[in-house]
């Protein structure tokens, strides 16, 4: 079984990176290919060229779709898009992003996973796995978190586990770009000790189930 994962940023794409290799050790016949975007930009109205060359995953996801369902015939895959949402209802834009597959005749198998509000909410949804990887991770401020809220997610997981808060973070970096590497180091220290089956988070075992499923068939 080969899993194509679109991912609309770089601490996403960690985070799967690292599930995927703990889960390869028990199912010898996956493979698995990472492909992620910088943000994920908006659906396309013209398709020209400006439109569709941008790199963000809305943006590029027909041209994605159309080029990995010619790639991945005759064999057994699935695509999975995974995406941030904190301004859509889940359900249409899931909708939508089916629309997108259904009118480009995409025949490979996939699979459209939506972050509520982000990918921290991801991590957020197994608490053991945050102290684990940050001891001194606040209590008060993930007690207070409601699982998959819209509430600034991932300034939620800062305030928590960075020494000084969010505060201290921002004052720390200088770019968003800082920021965006500090997200991926936090990802993939967390994503190590997360224990899939028992996440929190709805949107994750959304994601969680639609993966085992693909995997029963191997």
């Amino acid at each position: 079984m080969h899993i194509q994962f679109m991912i609309e940023g770089s601490s996403s794409a960690a985070l799967i990176e690292v599930l995927m290799e703990k889960l390869k050790d028990g199912v010898p016949l996956l493979t698995y290919d990472v492909k992620y975007f910088h943000g994920i930009g908006g659906f396309t109205r013209k398709n020209t060229v400006k439109e569709i060359k941008t790199g963000k995953l809305l943006n590029d996801l027909a041209t994605y779709l159309r080029g990995f369902s010619k790639s991945l015939q005759g064999i057994q895959a699935a695509i999975f898009v995974i995406v941030d949402n904190d301004d859509r209802d889940t359900a249409k834009f899931r909708l939508a992003l089916e629309e997108v597959a259904v009118k480009n005749h995409i025949a490979v198998d996939r699979v459209f996973c939506i972050a509520v509000e982000e990918v921290e909410a991801w991590l957020l949804g197994d608490e053991s796995a945050i102290y684990k990887a940050y001891p001194l991770a606040k209590k008060q401020v993930l007690d207070s978190y409601e699982q998959d809220s819209i509430c600034g997610t991932w300034e939620v997981l800062a305030e928590a586990i960075h020494k000084g808060g969010l505060r201290n973070l921002k004052k720390s970096c200088a770019s968003y770009r800082e920021i965006g590497s500090r997200k991926k180091e936090w990802a993939e220290k967390i994503g190590v000790y997360m224990d899939c089956a028992a996440n929190d988070s709805p949107s994750f075992r959304y994601f969680w189930q639609e993966l085992q499923k693909r995997l029963l068939a191997c």
